[in-house]
């Protein structure tokens, strides 16, 4: 009874799982996903049919995903990743978000020629077009405002007609007959106007509003202010191409590319910049970069391979005189040999300026700001840093009373940099050498070392000197000397050793607490030549001539004392003598 019951519960749990298959298999490569859903194309697919994807894409090593002569609307948050050895092609095909609203920053440049501005035209452009009067309503994106900026009306004869705008909102009147107007904009640099992504546009006769995207008409050096709405990551290739005069497009993303991108016959709208790795390729060809959200179009690293010509017959293009085709951004450190440096950096970055004082940390790292090193303008041109290293003070205990070490030199265009000078010191121990090669234990001899600076900077230097065992050395304390940058000096002190045997010592520079690469300043302990040390005079045996002279003198000292005092008892008693007898003869004279 319980086997069958097993078995029904088995067959009724495959029942279920054969009835919901369908739903699990209907997420294929075959169609883009749908419902934040995730697929990954192995082999080749073509889509090419009109369609939104809405959710994750991988198109696999070895495999390829063809968009062909079809429009995809992404969704916000959609993610197509292309694996290394991955393919996505669109072939005439486009990647158009789903959301394509945007405010329209400018880029706080007030010199005629590179203001930002925007082109009206009514009527399409079309002089035979009756056109009536109209007023355009600027609306400042939703939080900012307009105040502290100018609307500039060009007229076709060139004439400027400024207006002061204020608050949220700004209209400009055009006269009858007006076909097409540059609208300029100039401010305060230090304020930011972000433009609303559509402007409305009232007729004088009664005739119904038109609501114009800005990205529909003309306008030049803008960023885009908004975030991407997708995301594309090219680890393996993007291509792209028209397919018989079907132009491809992508709008909205955000393009990451490890791998390579080559496109021609193509437009890429609020989809830059790019930013590509060392690693990334990067070709353009015929193609159409509008709307970033940075002042470039490709941000790329110091050893990514670009192939973009631009803004020639045929070439690839950008909007206005601002934004422009690429900048090579690099992140760098220099390391220094210790770690009380401070350095600035003059013209560092586009426009080339000089930093503020950077210091390193306790291990001689000095991090940079992110540096721009190269540019490729919008007019075709190629701009390159050159930057400098300017020493603002390098101390160490070698150097303390004087001069700071270290020299201006060229900042390399590398992720970290090893910084090198013509203005440090490099010692080297030539000798050491004994004054004698024998001496007793019992007595010091004279040593003599000579050191080579073959650095620029000079160095005031101790020596620290050990046995071979390890135990230090007396020499009376640590030998000194100052050492110019390109000489050699020589130091002389004393060696006492306490035990017989052939042995040396070993010489090197006290290394400055500061430095951290050890050894970087050369002065690397030598050894001396060998000194044969003997044993002291040895005493003879018993009391020896000292004590004896001792016990002899000291004997002399008590005898001299012993007669001293009978010469001195035998005087006395004499004159005792003579007063008695002198006494005696006065009474018998009496």
């Amino acid at each position: 009874m319980k086997k069958t019951i097993m078995r029904s519960s088995l067959i009724f749990l495959m029942l279920i799982l054969m009835a919901i298959s369908p739903i699990v298999s209907s997420v294929s490569a075959s169609e883009p996903p749908d419902g934040g859903a995730s697929i990954t194309i192995t082999g080749e697919h073509v889509w090419n049919q009109d369609d939104t994807l809405n959710g994750n894409v991988i198109v696999s090593s070895g495999a390829t995903l063809t968009i062909q002569q079809t429009e995809l609307t992404v969704s916000t948050g959609s993610q197509i990743l292309v694996e290394e050895g991955g393919t996505l092609d669109l072939d005439g095909g486009s990647l158009i978000a789903e959301n394509t609203e945007t405010g329209y920053q400018w880029m706080r440049n007030n010199d005629e020629g590179f203001r930002s501005r925007i082109l009206v035209e009514a009527g399409n452009g079309d002089p035979s077009v009756s056109i009536p009067g109209f007023t355009i309503k600027i609306s400042a994106k939703d939080g900012t405002f307009l105040d502290g900026f100018n609307a500039i009306s060009i007229g076709e004869n060139g004439t400027e007609t400024s207006t002061a705008m204020s608050g949220t909102q700004h209209n400009i009147t055009f006269e009858e007959g007006s076909v097409e107007q540059w609208i300029e904009f100039t401010g305060i640099q230090s304020l930011n106007l972000v433009l609303a992504s559509s402007f409305e546009m009232i007729y004088d006769d009664g005739s119904p509003s038109d609501t114009i995207q800005i990205m529909d008409i003309m306008h030049e050096n803008w960023m885009v202010n908004a975030e991407p709405e997708f995301e594309i990551d090219v680890q393996g290739t993007l291509t792209a191409d028209e397919w018989e005069n079907y132009g491809c497009k992508i709008t909205g993303a955000e393009i990451m590319v490890s791998g390579s991108i080559d496109m021609d016959k193509c437009e890429l709208i609020q989809s830059t910049p790019i930013i590509a790795e060392n690693s990334a390729s990067v070709k353009f060809g015929h193609t159409n970069l509008y709307d970033s959200r940075d002042d470039h179009h490709v941000t790329a690293g110091i050893y990514t391979n670009l192939d973009i010509n631009g803004n020639g017959t045929d070439q690839t293009k950008v909007r206005g005189t601002l934004v422009d085709f690429w900048e090579r951004q690099l992140n760098q450190q220099i390391q220094f040999r210790a770690n009380e440096v401070m350095a600035s950096i003059t013209d560092f970055g586009y426009p080339p300026e000089t930093t503020n004082p950077i210091p390193v940390d306790e291990t001689g790292l000095m991090t940079l700001p992110k540096r721009t090193v190269e540019i490729g303008f919008s007019d075709g041109t190629i701009w390159n840093e050159q930057a400098t290293i300017v020493i603002n003070s390098y101390k160490t205990a070698w150097n303390a009373q004087l001069s700071p070490y270290g020299s201006n030199e060229p900042l390399p265009i590398e992720s970290l940099t090893n910084y090198t000078s013509s203005n440090l010191p490099i010692l080297s121990i030539d000798s050491i050498i004994p004054e004698q090669e024998t001496n007793s234990v019992d007595s010091r001899i004279k040593m003599n070392a000579t050191v080579t600076n073959s650095g620029g900077g000079d160095a005031r230097i101790a020596l620290e000197c050990f046995l071979g065992n390890g135990s230090v050395a007396d020499v009376g304390g640590y030998p000194i000397l100052e050492i110019p940058g390109g000489e050699t000096r020589s130091v002389e002190f004393n060696w006492n050793m306490f035990e017989p045997g052939n042995t040396t010592i070993s010489c090197g520079v006290i290394q400055p607490s500061q430095l951290v690469i050890a050894g970087s300043y050369g002065g690397e302990p030598v050894d001396s030549e060998v000194v044969m040390w003997t044993a002291a005079i040895q005493q003879e045996s018993g009391l020896g001539v000292l004590p004896i002279i001792v016990v002899v003198f000291i004997l002399l000292v008590g005898a001299g004392i012993w007669i001293l005092q009978v010469s001195i008892s035998s005087e006395k008693e004499e004159q005792e003598q003579k007063l008695r007898r002198l006494d005696e003869d006065e009474e018998i004279s009496e």
